[in-house]
């Protein structure tokens, strides 16, 4: 569906989707290397040519299974070749792509499928059990696709019971088949909630190749690029920056898991020659605590986002790596990035999130929706063909999101007299953790349920590696006692390991403090919370 909300003008679409995207830059160069996907100790590599014969035999599959354009399905895979796979066959063929983060817990993994509807799961062995344990709770659910990456069976092998032989991956030509168009949805990528549960930001296949298209011409990406793409496929930053943007420019992608790639960071670098990759803040801290320096400059830049870059981290990187980092800003309901710092190291601004994408317009506002001059704090607000179409399920939030074109961004800040932005903070209390998005709500409504509680606060505070981590305030009813170790075993089976409180605290038990403070609305007032944390707690 086409946005109704204004869009970036002089912008023009040179493709229809993604699968017409590739089957371009496939029929170029066929024997070019596209993906090397290092998973579980192995290492395979694939060109355009051997990918496009996987995703054509994957999407015969889609069609046996009954699969059509507009059905949904979800994906609980990790960084791999074969998430890539699923990934463009369904694209192409209309069908969307809703993956989900392996890290949840049954119940947060049970409303993202029913949420959206999805047909079918296709789900990595080792997480088959969280979904296993819900199925009897999923009823659009058709089938639980299982994948087995130790089986001997030639590729494609999805579960025991669908085998496929791939009998020609010689022939010389494999088009993928592309029934897709611009404005058809592409994916669902489902971020946090105020309300507890995640929202389903819906993203076109325009807006996907708006975005990719804007950060591969504001780097010079060209057919020599390999980016190296660590941070998880269940977001958008992962598909886009490291998967999409070197596809548009004819380059290729180094598959690998974030979390065990950081230790031979600098190895992966040099052996499979990556010269760009995409990263959050956290990641250059843990890679400056390792020490570990590398052999060769085969690096030409990293982007960074999610969070707030630190100006030390960020000079301290550059001087040990030689590595320039370009700090960028932009969320889920923009693709992916909205500004970025120039490339040009001697035009950037330090602390700045840097100028608008050319592909969709930047401005601040006040209350009263008013554009705001320079030097004035207000909210940030975009509009562009990388701004998404509307939340799945959730009209008043659409609504409440996008006004009068413009997406409302709910993070403050302002811009400088040479339209450079800088972010000072959010409106809500969100907290954002090593990257992932984390509202309160979503921990308060899974502790309000212990039988002991009778109130609870979460909220984040600073964290030097993680940039925030989260604390909580706990009341328990009269005559109960408990314990920050059994709060946080309460969570464990109900959401994910990253959102469990690092530190819970007690009422009556701290001093100075009675009973969470809250407003005549009975809003609970997360600043004087935090307040009380660094005078009395941060301390100690």
């Amino acid at each position: 569906m086409k946005p109704d909300h204004k869009i970036a003008a002089g912008h023009e679409f040179i493709y229809k989707s993604v699968g017409s995207l590739f089957n371009t830059r496939y029929r170029k160069t066929p024997q070019s290397t596209f993906i090397i996907s290092i998973y579980k100790n192995k290492t395979e590599s694939c060109t355009y040519h051997e990918f496009a014969v996987k995703v054509s035999l994957t999407q015969s599959y889609f069609k046996g299974k009954g699969l059509q354009k507009g059905d949904v399905i979800n994906i609980i895979i990790e960084n791999s070749e074969a998430f890539l796979i699923l990934y463009m066959a369904a694209l192409s063929l209309g069908i969307v792509v809703c993956p989900v983060n392996y890290n949840m817990m049954p119940p947060e993994i049970r409303f993202i499928i029913n949420d959206s509807k999805a047909r079918m799961v296709f789900v990595d062995e080792e997480y088959t059990d969280k979904v296993e344990s819900i199925k009897e709770e999923l009823p659009n659910l058709e089938e639980i696709v299982v994948f087995d990456y130790d089986s001997q069976k030639e590729w494609p092998y999805f579960n025991i019971n669908s085998v496929f032989q791939n009998t020609d991956n010689s022939q010389s030509e494999s088009t993928i088949e592309n029934n897709a168009e611009l404005w058809d949805t592409g994916v669902i990528i489902y971020t946090s909630g105020t309300s507890g549960n995640p929202k389903g930001v819906m993203l076109s296949q325009a807006n996907m190749l708006a975005d990719a298209q804007s950060i591969a011409e504001w780097f010079c990406f060209d057919e020599s690029i390999r980016t190296l793409c660590i941070l998880p496929l269940f977001h958008n930053n992962g598909q886009i920056v490291t998967f999409l943007a070197p596809l548009w420019a004819g380059g290729s992608t180094i598959m690998v898991k974030g979390n065990v790639s950081l230790y031979s960071f600098w190895d992966i670098v040099s052996r499979y020659k990556a010269n760009w990759t995409s990263v959050i803040p956290t990641i250059l801290s843990v890679l400056l605590s390792l020490r570990k320096k590398p052999e060769a400059k085969l690096l030409q830049g990293i982007i960074c986002g999610g969070a707030l870059l630190p100006e030390k981290v960020q000079l301290e990187f550059e001087k040990n790596f030689g590595v320039a980092v370009y700090e960028g800003y932009g969320l889920t309901e923009t693709t992916s990035f909205s500004c970025f710092n120039p490339k040009d190291l001697k035009q950037r601004k330090l602390g700045s999130v840097g100028k608008p994408l050319p592909v969709n317009e930047m401005c601040i506002m006040d209350e009263d929706e008013n554009q705001m001059g320079s030097g004035v704090t207000g909210e940030i607000c975009i509009r562009g063909y990388n701004v998404f179409s509307q939340y799945l399920n959730l009209l008043e939030k659409t609504l409440l999101s996008v006004r009068n074109g413009w997406f409302h961004s709910g993070d403050f800040g302002h811009r400088d007299k040479d339209g450079f932005y800088y972010i000072e903070g959010r409106k809500d209390d969100l907290i954002i953790k090593g990257g992932e998005n984390i509202y309160p709500g979503e921990i308060e409504n899974v502790v309000y349920n212990h039988p002991k509680v009778k109130d609870c606060a979460a909220l984040g505070i600073q964290h030097p590696v993680w940039g925030e981590d989260i604390i909580m305030f706990v009341d328990l009813k009269e005559g109960e006692r408990s314990s920050q170790e059994e709060i946080r075993k309460f969570c464990e089976d109900k959401i994910a390991v990253y959102k469990i409180p690092w530190k819970v605290f007690f009422i009556g038990e701290t001093e100075g403090l009675n009973e969470i403070p809250k407003g005549p609305t009975k809003k609970i007032l997360r600043n004087k919370l935090l307040e009380y944390y660094n005078d009395m707690l941060n301390k100690k």
